[in-house]
């Protein structure tokens, strides 16, 4: 068994986009992870993965508004073998492209945030991943919705994926199909994203295009680079989210100056700013952070 984790504090300032201008220090994460193993013979394993999520008395600073300081994250249970690996759990499912494309680079907060580009959502999951061969992969999955502002709406949701990585290329592609009885929650969703390793820099780029049943569809495009510069790292996330007939998109980008003091511990300078859709100013945020893991 092998228990990890991080912690994470900064202090920042954020202006909204009316103009109003908060400044502090806090926690921005924090958490523990559980990870346990058993081989049990002839090229069998089973393992068990839990996640604590961890603020210390900062609860608020993660949006809760239970007060509590720790809450459960991710948690699954997994068989791997020749056959492959099968896998059941309740994850943080991210219904955006901003994690497909961040290509090592530096989103702090994360466009990803369920306002302006997509949201994220708890789900209970059952998979299914074969075998890598010649560095590809696919994956099968039923999801069901546990928690809220997600795009499951307590259907019945299947995922189909497949994924590449050999050397300095990987991608990745998926169809989810959200099979809810209410017609607006009726979608469907594809994603596609790249990212290759240049050597002295790391791109990558994504697209995910949002089938909202009745309600409007939507497209979102990411765009991300980092540059390791001996024990400094560069890099930027641009995203955009556009309605179908909408004349305007939202837009976003992250950047960071990373200085890692170890293996395990860095500062950064890191900055965030969104616009909404057809806005006139943009929301902002740039802080310095120290962050330690184990």
């Amino acid at each position: 068994m092998s228990l990890t984790g991080k912690l994470r504090f900064a202090y920042g300032t954020t202006s909204s986009a009316t103009g109003v201008n908060t400044s502090g220090v806090g926690v921005t994460d924090g958490d523990w992870n559980i990870a346990a193993v058993e081989d049990l013979g002839g090229g069998l394993k089973a393992g068990a993965n839990m996640a604590l999520r961890l603020r210390g008395r900062d609860a608020a600073t993660d949006g809760t508004s239970t007060g509590v300081g720790a809450r459960p994250r991710d948690s699954s249970m997994y068989l791997t073998g020749a056959f492959g690996t099968v896998t059941v759990g309740a994850i943080e499912a991210g219904n955006g492209i901003l994690g497909l494309v961040t290509a090592g680079g530096p989103t702090f907060i994360g466009l990803d945030n369920g306002t302006q580009l997509a949201g994220a959502s708890n789900v209970d999951i059952l998979s299914y991943k074969t075998p890598s061969f010649n560095g590809f992969s696919a994956t099968v999955a039923t999801l069901d919705a546990v928690g809220g502002n997600g795009a499951e709406n307590g259907g019945s949701n299947k995922l189909f994926a497949v994924s590449y990585a050999v050397g300095a290329l990987s991608a990745a592609a998926d169809y989810t199909d959200y099979g809810s009885a209410a017609a607006a929650s009726a979608g469907k969703r594809t994603r596609i994203s790249g990212n290759y390793d240049l050597g002295a820099a790391r791109i990558g780029v994504g697209y995910q295009l949002a089938d909202n049943g009745t309600a409007t569809d939507k497209a979102e495009r990411a765009f991300g680079v980092s540059v390791p510069m001996g024990p400094w790292v560069l890099g930027a996330v641009v995203a955009s989210s556009k309605l179908n007939g909408a004349s305007a998109s939202a837009t976003g980008y992250d950047f960071s100056a990373q200085y890692n003091l170890s293996k395990r511990t860095y500062v950064a300078l890191q900055g965030q700013s969104t616009k909404a859709a057809g806005a006139t100013a943009s929301a902002t945020t740039t802080r310095v952070q120290l962050a330690h893991s184990f």
